[in-house]
Order: C-alpha cells, then structure tokens, then sequence
C-alpha cells in the first residue's frame, strides 16, 4: 500500500521582526497579546493544513477556543483585519472564504520542493509558479521580500484596461513603494478604489513612484493626480496615461528658456516634505495651509520641480 502523501508542514519560518512589524503592532494595539496569539495559532493551522485554510465556523471555533478570552466573534474580527492588512488574499477570502497569500504560498513550495508530488494548484496565486491553472488567480504580496527595483519597473508599464488589477495589487504596489499604508493613507486608498477601477489607482501610484516621490509626501501626490482626474471625468487607463503624459509635456514646456524672465521665487519646503518627516505628521500648520491652498496642477508641478532640482 502506498504511503499517504503528507500535505502539510511540521513547521514554518517566523521572521525574527515579527514582534514589532506594522500588521503585529496593530493587532496588539487593537487586541492586546491574545490577538498577536491567535495570529500564530492562525497561520500554525494554515501550514499544518498545507498552504491555505478554509475558514468556517469549525475552525472559527476551534482555534477560538485554544486561547481564553477569545470568542469566535473575536476571532472573525482578526481575521477581517488581517485580511484588511494583506496578511491574507481578499479576493480567495470573499470568493471561497480561504485564508492564504503569496507569501504563504512561496514558504510551502520552498519546504516542499524536495517531495514527490505534483505543483499544488488548487487556490493557487502566482500565475508565474503555475501559468495552466484554471483557478482565479490574484497578483498579491504585500509581504513578499522581492527587490523593489526590479519589482517596481515591471508593473504598471504593462497595465492596460483588462490587466485584471486588484485592490491587493494597489496596496502591494504603495508598499513596494513607500510601505504600507498608515491610517491616514489606507482609508483615502479605499475611497479613491470605490470611484476608480484599481488599474486607474494603481496607475497613479507608479506614475508618483517615476517621479520618485518620497514617502512623506507620497499621499497628498497621489491624491492630487486623483482629485485632477475626477474633475476632468477620467474614468479609464487610457485616459489616464494621456493626462499624465499632457502634464508631463505642458510641465517640460513651461520649463524651457525663453528670453528675459522674472527672477523665480525661492520655494521654501514645508515640514511635512522635509526629510525624516512622515504622512503623520502633515498636520495643518503655515507651511501645509500653503501648500492646501495650491490647485492639483500648481502641487504636481512643485513637486516635480523638486523632483529635478535633486
């Protein structure tokens, strides 16, 4: 009789900065030590499952019961925040109701390279590892340890209308970028998703990234190109580009030689864009009222005046 082929793994990798990652530390800030613990029971059970865990009221009530003070109304509350975070795929989550990620998967298929069996591909998320596989697929890895150089060049330049762009890839993408987003960031994100499609957002976000926009200044660039294109009724990709690159052209324009002109008056830059400073701490002051009074065009064209001037 044949052996049963094992599916799951007797352990896996806890990254040594766990304890003090942004998804941990809000846990622990919303739920206390039990919330951060149910974390690990959580991702034990995904593991000891394979690569992915079909969350039901079985499991809700299982794992809730292994730590006190845990109800399985908690234990759905962490779940919906770690789904929230990136922690977990959405989409597989409100499609099957299936707890796994990128990186969860990329862990399993490292550990199990070594066995006899064939490439899993049952809620199976990297196209690249498994390009025949007839499951929906979703391009998101908040977590993933890639180079971001080599990660940010070759996305958006291959977006188009039917690119299939998720909301997990919109936030994937600002964290390659600037990390992952504050609490100030993620709710603007989510308004900004429920008027544009994802393609539109995520587009935005890589046109802030070409102009090397720093992360203290990444939410309110992003937030002029989405106020600009929401007055000009911008709805699709291709419309997008076209604006973009409009703007680019209008700015070069403006920029170029031509006779006598007046002396330009030196920009002095506000708090929230000096270096060091963070998307918290753009807090109305003189400085930020300024740059709150500039139209979209006037702050796009200052910060791209910054931008060549480095």
């Amino acid at each position: 009789m044949a052996r049963p082929v094992k599916e799951g793994l007797d352990y896996f990798p806890l990254d040594v900065d766990f304890a003090v990652n942004d998804k941990t530390e809000a846990i622990m800030g919303e739920f206390g030590p039990k919330g951060v613990l149910f974390m690990i029971y959580l991702l034990s059970a995904v593991y000891q499952n394979g690569y992915y865990l079909q969350w039901n009221k079985l499991k809700q009530m299982q794992l809730a019961n292994r730590i006190e003070g845990v109800s399985p109304e908690l234990a759905n509350q962490i779940v919906n925040r770690l789904i929230a975070y990136g922690t977990f795929s959405e989409e597989l989550f409100n499609s099957a109701k299936v707890l796994t990620s990128q990186r969860i998967q990329e862990t399993y298929e490292d550990a199990t390279k070594r066995r006899k069996s064939q490439k899993p591909t049952k809620y199976w998320i990297n196209v690249d590892i498994n390009k025949d596989t007839s499951v929906v697929n979703a391009n998101i890895n908040p977590q993933s340890k890639v180079n971001k150089s080599k990660s940010n060049k070759s996305k958006v330049n291959n977006y188009d209308d039917d690119a299939g762009v998720t909301r997990e890839q919109v936030i994937n993408d600002w964290t390659t970028l600037w990390g992952f987003p504050n609490g100030v960031a993620r709710p603007e994100i989510d308004e900004w998703l429920e008027e544009f499609k994802p393609e539109v957002i995520a587009y935005a976000i890589w046109v802030a990234g070409e102009h090397q926009i720093r992360s203290n200044a990444c939410l309110k660039y992003v937030r002029a190109i989405v106020a600009g294109w929401k007055k000009r009724n911008i709805t699709t990709l291709e419309q997008a580009k076209k604006a973009a690159a409009n703007h680019d052209d209008r700015i070069k324009s403006e920029r170029k030689p031509s006779g006598y002109s007046k002396p330009r008056r030196k920009e002095v830059t506000p708090k929230w864009m000096q270096k060091g400073a963070s998307q918290a701490d753009s807090k109305p002051n003189s400085s930020d009222d300024q740059q709150d009074d500039m139209s979209d065009e006037a702050f796009l064209a200052f910060m791209n005046s910054q931008e060549e001037a480095k």
